[in-house]
């Protein structure tokens, strides 16, 4: 522990666990284990009941370039990497992918004996990179669990840390097909199960690759299975939960998350689902209320949280609330956008056709597909919602097709297009075996839903 008066800029201080970790690519229970073990340079300031704990940039630098046993993880300035991802990228979680974070994974503190230290130290590194999402943090998750197991091929828990890096790196990287990723996940998590069978999350992987190839039937057997091996992880029935709400199935990810909340009743990530899944099922009072309690009660400032709560408020009519509320996005690269459609949806900014195209051009240089085609859709925008879905199903997958499913969904489902789009999906033939999806149970003159029941009378 190094003791200090204070002097330092405070514009270079990272203060907390949380803000070093993160400058490090590690997790914070290995950047504390680092200093116990490694005199990672962290400074405290003393107050007169507690310590504020913190570290300055450069000294970090200099002391990640003393660890030479490590793969060199610079970048192509010769600084140290950071895991800044950008802060967008996460809303893409909606609700349950932010859910992995706090996944259940085997200690590597006091690794055994025969497991390669320096593999260890990658895989810490490589999964709370992965945690962190984004472009850049994905890629390097992927390039240092590769270089894990490559160094030690027997470590089943990076095999599988592995798996899920590969499956969500599609969604923030153009460089790799899904397919590709969906190839590689799909080894990764096969390897992590030879050699440890009980391993959920590569099981999980495995669903997600089912459910990518259209196999929603194959997706729910392993979630089943899984879910066998380990009943009570409330992690896992959250991403049963959100295979129902992507499936269409809202009330069955609710009951899942329902069961999850009542073992975990104070975890944010249930919360957050809580809320979500109440938004998506009209009930927007209960989501704002839960979104509120979450961001300014527990200072969970996610994403996720913040656009969950601007839905609602614009779903209330708070149009103005909702453009305010803009000013606290962590989405900056779209936050123009999201203004300007707060005053379209306030009949006061941009026409139809104009509003159209800024969002679309939005969703060109990066806005999530699901993000797109719902402000389209809400928006009343029909035709330029559906060549986003057109766009985004052409190879067979669509990222939270739960946008598909809302409860006050728009023109877009009377179209022919739409239950098109969701056959691509595999859809139809998931809900012959399983039922019709709960907006069928609603209003039976939806497009996909009377096409299903002409297919089951065949």
């Amino acid at each position: 522990m190094t003791e200090t008066t204070g002097n330092e800029s405070l514009e270079s201080r990272l203060i907390g666990w949380k803000r070093i970790s993160n400058y490090l690519g590690c997790s914070e229970r290995t950047a504390r284990r680092w200093e116990r073990e490694e005199h990672l340079p962290v400074h405290r300031q003393q107050h007169d009941k507690r310590s504020t704990v913190f570290a300055l940039p450069a000294e970090l630098d200099t002391w990640l370039g003393t660890r030479a046993d490590l793969p060199p993880t610079a970048d192509p300035t010769g600084q140290a990497s950071r895991s800044w991802a950008p802060a967008w990228i996460a809303v893409i979680v909606f609700a349950a992918v932010a859910l992995v974070v706090l996944w259940p994974r085997t200690s590597t503190d006091d690794p055994p004996a025969e497991r390669d230290p320096i593999a260890v130290d990658l895989y810490e590194r490589g999964t709370a990179l992965w945690e962190q999402r984004g472009e850049d943090a994905n890629q390097r998750a992927v390039k240092l669990l590769t270089e894990a197991v490559e160094r030690d091929d027997a470590y089943a828990e990076a095999w599988s840390a592995l798996s899920l890096a590969w499956i969500t790196l599609p969604t923030y990287s153009d460089e790799v097909s899904a397919s590709d990723a969906l190839e590689e996940s799909l080894l990764a998590a096969d390897r992590a199960l030879q050699l440890d069978p009980t391993l959920v999350e590569a099981r999980t992987a495995m669903a997600s690759v089912a459910r990518g190839r259209g196999d929603w039937l194959s997706s729910e057997r392993i979630f089943l299975s899984a879910l066998e091996l380990d009943p009570d992880n409330t992690s896992l029935m959250l991403w049963f939960g959100g295979h129902a709400r992507d499936a269409g199935f809202m009330n069955k990810s609710m009951q899942l998350t329902n069961e999850a909340l009542a073992q975990d009743p104070t975890s944010p990530p249930i919360l957050t689902e809580i809320a979500m899944n109440s938004y998506q099922l009209g009930e927007i009072e209960t989501a704002r209320s839960t979104l509120d309690y979450l961001w300014f009660d527990l200072g969970v400032e996610t994403p996720v949280v913040w656009i969950g709560r601007w839905f609602a408020l614009l779903d209330a009519g708070d149009h103005a609330a909702a453009g305010q509320w803009v000013d606290e996005t962590p989405l900056r690269p779209f936050a123009e956008t999201m203004r300007a459609y707060a005053d379209f949806r306030a009949g006061t900014g941009a026409d139809p056709a104009t509003m159209a195209k800024v969002v679309t051009d939005a969703y060109n240089q990066g806005m999530p597909s699901w993000l797109a085609f719902h402000l389209l859709d809400q928006g009343g925008l029909t035709d330029a919602a559906l060549d986003v879905l057109d766009d985004e199903t052409s190879d067979g997958f669509f990222d939270l097709s739960v946008v598909l499913f809302f409860e006050r969904g728009g023109e877009a489902r009377q179209r022919a297009e739409f239950a098109d789009f969701l056959e691509r999906l595999g859809l139809f033939e998931y809900w012959q075996l399983r039922g019709a999806p709960d907006m069928c149970a609603r209003d039976t003159n939806i497009v996909l839903c009377e096409r299903l029941q002409a297919r089951d009378a065949r």
